[in-house]
């Protein structure tokens, strides 16, 4: 009696196995990666009819009989709209494809949009599953499906450029990236403005810039500087690139960066290099009832080139001559922290988060200070403190040009 007892529980046991499997999820709404059109990218601007936008779509498909993966061609659709959901079913229609939202990598949000706001239009993107917060958001200067239609040269898709860039960008770390999580995340506090890196169009000739691309007509190029600071979602103003290489010492989100000291200081002698690494700290202080914050950047830099430099220098004066080099690359950070600084208080917004700041390290006070923030921050005091160590000064001591 005791086997069969033990036989029947490894039957049912078996069987509730078998009732557990039938009842699990399938494939059966699995869709073919053949059926999907990856979207990339995505402008927004506004559209002709009052309350709607012009919302522009960028997809990457592999190019059959391409040689490798990154082998893609693109297809740019620009739709009116009064809601971003309609553009599914306008975009399945054309393609005869199911769009993707997962694969989306930036969104170009243009100037006119930013500056009537945008909130709602972005709603879709935060709310649809498909959609990742790991997404990026730029500012486009003119129009974003002007910059999505644009000929790169190598035939390069916009918005593969722009995610691209993006992504390299902390080799000299002069605009910030912000992801979709981020701004959503920024625009929920009292105490921090929101901020977008520019992206903009650079015709051969523009600003210095001059390039050639054999046998392409009408090609231009991209490129991301400058910042937008925003209310809410509305666009206020634009950085430079100065003061928003500033915000980027501040946010201590200098990972390299390329510094030149030529007009600084009254040196004849002067030093390019680049940053290795670098570090801001920050410190919350009371004086006399006042809250002080105080800026801390530590920074080691590498020579690359001296320029000016007339005669050989023994050891003791090069070593001098390098801590000069120390001074005026921190009077180059300090100045760009400076503009930055004072382009808040103008604003009177809190894009660098010093509210932030306060508000970590004194709740207290902040309390008191947080409804009248925008007020209060054009007053609020802030001291810099930038240490500059010179990491090595290159393979030479002395001038190419002299003996």
């Amino acid at each position: 009696m005791k086997g069969n007892g033990g036989k029947g529980q490894k039957i049912g046991f078996i069987l509730i196995l078998i009732l557990c499997i039938l009842l699990l999820d399938g494939c059966w709404g699995k869709r073919e990666v053949e059926q999907l059109a990856p979207l990339i990218g995505v402008g927004i601007d506004l559209g002709q009819k009052p309350d709607t936008f012009l919302i522009t779509e960028q997809y990457a498909l592999p190019k059959k009989g391409g040689a490798t993966a990154s082998d893609v061609e693109g297809w740019t659709y620009s739709y009116e709209v009064s809601s971003a959901r309609e553009i599914n079913e306008m975009s399945s229609k054309i393609l005869n494809l199911v769009p993707f939202m997962g694969s989306l990598k930036v969104i170009v949000v243009s100037e006119d949009v930013a500056k009537a706001g945008f909130n709602d239009i972005l709603d879709f993107a935060h709310r649809f599953s498909e959609f990742r917060r790991s997404l990026y958001l730029v500012l486009a200067k003119g129009k974003a499906q002007d910059l999505l239609n644009l000929k790169l040269r190598k035939g390069e898709l916009p918005a593969k450029f722009i995610k691209s860039n993006i992504e390299t960008g902390d080799t000299i770390s002069a605009f910030p990236k912000v992801r979709l999580g981020h701004y959503l995340t920024v625009l929920g506090r009292k105490s921090t403005a929101p901020i977008l890196p520019v992206v903009e169009s650079i015709k051969s000739g523009d600003e210095g810039i001059e390039y050639k691309a054999e046998g392409e007509d009408g090609v231009q190029e991209l490129r991301i500087q400058g910042a937008g600071v925003l209310r809410g979602d509305r666009l206020v103003d634009l950085l430079t690139d100065e003061e928003t290489k500033g915000y980027m010492w501040l946010e201590n989100n200098v990972i390299h960066r390329l510094i030149n000291t030529v007009g600084i200081g009254e040196s004849t002698v002067n030093f390019s290099g680049q940053v290795l690494n670098s570090k801001t700290k920050y410190k919350v202080k009371s004086n006399n009832g006042t809250i002080e914050l105080q800026y801390q950047i530590k920074t080691s830099i590498t020579v690359d080139e001296v320029l000016g430099l007339k005669k050989q220098l023994s050891e003791p004066e090069w070593l001098e001559l390098m801590k000069e080099a120390e001074k005026i690359f921190a009077k180059v950070i300090e100045k760009e922290c400076e503009l930055s600084i004072k382009k808040e208080r103008e604003l009177g917004l809190d894009f660098l988060g010093i509210g932030r700041h306060i508000e970590q390290k004194n709740p207290a006070y902040w309390k008191t200070v947080k409804d009248q923030w925008e007020e209060k921050v054009s007053d609020s005091p802030v001291s810099l403190d930038v240490q500059v160590t010179i990491h090595h000064s290159g393979m030479s001591s002395s001038s190419a040009t002299t003996n």
